[in-house]
């Protein structure tokens, strides 16, 4: 097999679940192969491990605890992991391949995809893509970013 360690960006949209299936597809019938299905959760959507509210006196609660926050973020990590892990059971079917439920934070979908390809020995990315736009849209944002980003393959599923 070409392909031995395929990531899947994970975002829960039905283009994902096809890239899901695709890979799973390629890899499924190779026990030495391994799909990471990976979902990236953008650091903005975090919140700000400080105080809260309208009113910098007067917040409405304060993150100001590491350790609270911690526990935020790990807990998004979590359900990612959680909800991906739910996708792969229901794509699975009878392949034999290796498959990996993660979670990430990053500055951005594209960021956090390239660094999980460069930081894993990624050597295929299946993706879907929502075709929205001029030719940047053909493919997407994310999936064009990705394309631009990462030095191995990049094979996009509508």
């Amino acid at each position: 097999m070409f392909f031995k360690n395929i990531l899947v960006p994970y975002d829960e949209s039905d283009h994902a679940r096809s890239a899901l299936h695709v890979a799973l597809g390629m890899a499924g019938a190779y026990p030495e192969a391994k799909v990471h299905v990976v979902t990236v959760i953008p650091a903005g959507a975090l919140p700000t491990p400080s105080l809260i509210g309208d009113d910098a006196l007067n917040p409405s609660y304060a993150l100001g605890d590491p350790y609270t926050y911690d526990k935020i973020v790990e807990s998004m990590l979590h359900r990612a992991r959680t909800n991906a892990e739910g996708a792969i059971k229901g794509a699975k079917d009878d392949a034999v391949c290796q498959v990996v439920a993660d979670a990430v934070v990053a500055s951005s979908p594209v960021e956090g995809i390239a660094e999980y390809v460069e930081q894993h020995g990624i050597d295929l990315v299946v993706m879907g893509r929502r075709g929205l736009g001029a030719l940047r849209g053909m493919l997407g944002s994310v999936s064009f970013g990705v394309l631009r980003s990462v030095s191995v393959p990049v094979l996009t599923v509508k």
